[in-house]
This record gives C-alpha cells, structure tokens and sequence, in this order.
C-alpha cells in the first residue's frame, strides 16, 4: 500500500465506545493493512469500508481478480468467521478465498452490490432476505456449533439484569412487557433446532452478487431457528414502516414476507422478534444509543403488543 490506511475518527470512537481493549489493535492496524497486502500479493483497488467491528478494503490478487480483504477486530472472531463461512459455502453466503485467523484476516469474494438496504420495496427485501435465510437454514449444523438454546440461558441472564436497571431507572414500558420477553427467552432453552442460521441477517448484511442472486455476509456461528432473523429484518426497515399510515399492520406484513420466503413460521417469528424488541431497547436506553432508534424500539414494542388496525 503506497498511503497508510487513514482511520476515519468516527470509526474508532464506536469501536473504542464498545471495547477501550481495541485501542492497541486501531493503533497497529494501518500497519497490519500494509503487511496482508504485502504476504498475499494484493493490490489496493479502491476505497476502505469501516463497518461495525472491521475493515474491509477492496483489492485485487496476483491474478488481477477482484476480491475484499477483511481485518477483523477484537470485537468479533475471526476464527468463528472462517468456520461458518467454510459451512455455509455455497448456501447463500459470500465466498471465503483465503483466511488467517490468527492474523485475524480474511480474503472475500467482491460482490457487486448494492446491499437490500437500498432495496426500494421493503416486502420484496424482505422475501430476498428470505430465500437467503432459507438457504442458510438447509444446512445441518456440525455438533460443535453454539445452539441457540443454550446461549439464550446467558442472554437470560443478563436480560434480568437489563431488566432490573430499566425497572430502578424508571424506563417506559408497556406493562408486562419485560416480563413476557424474558419468558420468551427462557422458552428458547427447549428449542431443538437443528440447522444453521446467520444471527444477523439485517439489511446491511445482504448484498447482491449478480442479477436475483443475493448472498450474505458476516454470519454468526450459530444453531438456531430461522424465525431468529425476523427481528434484524423488521428492524432494517423500522423507520420507514412506522411512518406509514397503518403501523401495526405494516410490521406483520414484513415478518410475513421473510418467513413467507424462509419457510418460517410467522407467529414464533414474531414472538422472537418481540423478545429482541424489548432487549433491543433496554441496551439502546442504557448504552446513550440515539434518541430516535429508542424510541422507534419502545414504539415498536408497543405495535408488537397491540391488535392488528
């Protein structure tokens, strides 16, 4: 690389915002740009991405191909990364060309794009969102993938605690709504799913390859149900529906489209997606998120809980 890589100040305040342990890695990382480019032949070929918890820089390999190099921080895991991308190859993820994960380094494939966040109809997106969930969600999860049953025991937990804050802190709440998510939660300890799913299937994360052929990036490593990803889907589009004339009726609609496409079942899909609601919100509130994602989530929350218009 002929210029250091320049870290916009934005980025690493929301890094250092989330972990003050990525200092030294933000420090190093304009070098440790330069050394991957150099150890595996690739030639910068545009301007960096800075997502939530990496960089992304577009290059070329020693063949000339497009491809993105990605720099993991310690906010995410490389490792974890690789694996799920090595499981999901060919089902409707991004392709993995080449990893270090010790480096915590990752060469992709270059998709094209855009992403479905520029998707001018929200249900068309959603149903994209779908098909790509469902690809997903043929895969058989290996016997060392974290279930999502028993990861939700610690998000229990700390849902408790969130809950407990909100409670001392006075934060608006329709009633008996923090009751009922942590209800839904623990109910997640019995699930018995037994195929892969992404964990973070927002809009950001779908981008199209070529012409109705969308794939996803950025997969968690996970055991789960399918009906877990309509929550980051409704989000991906919760401005724009809670700002239309019927509301209630608008965020079904969304959920109806994804699991129309996903082979989900809607009122579980709504059910999970409540559940995020409600945690969604109390992290929002208690970690200065913005004033109007809190209050898009509590209006939500709200909807959720209401009978159709």
């Amino acid at each position: 690389m002929d210029q250091p890589l320049q870290l916009p100040e934005a980025f690493r305040r929301r890094l250092l915002h989330q972990n003050r342990a990525t200092a030294p890695w933000l420090e190093d990382v304009p070098d440790h740009a330069r050394s991957m480019v150099r150890d595996w032949e690739l030639t910068p070929d545009g301007q960096p991405f800075f997502g939530g918890t990496s960089i992304v820089l577009p290059v070329r390999t020693a063949d000339g191909d497009p491809a993105a190099l990605k720099l993991v921080s310690p906010l995410a895991d490389a490792a974890l990364e690789v694996t799920a991308l090595s499981a999901l190859a060919g089902h409707g993820m991004v392709e993995l060309l080449r990893s270090d994960a010790d480096q915590g380094a990752l060469l992709l494939e270059r998709l094209a794009g855009p992403t479905l966040v520029e998707h001018p109809e929200p249900l068309a997106a959603a149903r994209i969102a779908g098909r790509v969930a469902a690809r997903i969600a043929a895969v058989p999860a290996l016997s060392d993938a974290p279930r999502l049953a028993e990861t939700s025991r610690a998000w229990g937990q700390s849902f408790q605690a969130q809950h407990a804050r909100a409670v001392a802190d006075r934060l608006p709440l329709p009633a008996g709504a923090g009751e009922r998510a942590a209800e839904i939660i623990d109910d997640l300890a019995e699930d018995t799913s037994s195929t892969l799913t992404h964990g973070d299937l927002s809009f950001a994360n779908v981008l199209r390859r070529a012409e109705d052929d969308w794939v996803a990036i950025d997969p968690g490593w996970l055991c789960g149900p399918v009906e877990n990803e309509a929550h980051t889907v409704v989000r991906s589009v919760l401005p724009a529906v809670l700002d239309a004339p019927r509301p209630r009726e608008g965020l079904r609609a969304v959920i109806e489209a994804f699991c129309e496409t996903a082979g989900a079942d809607v009122e579980r899909a709504e059910t999970l997606s409540y559940a995020r609601f409600v945690a969604s919100y109390f992290w929002e509130a208690q970690h200065t998120g913005s004033t109007d994602d809190i209050e898009r989530l509590h209006r939500a929350i709200e909807l959720t809980t209401a009978p159709p218009d």
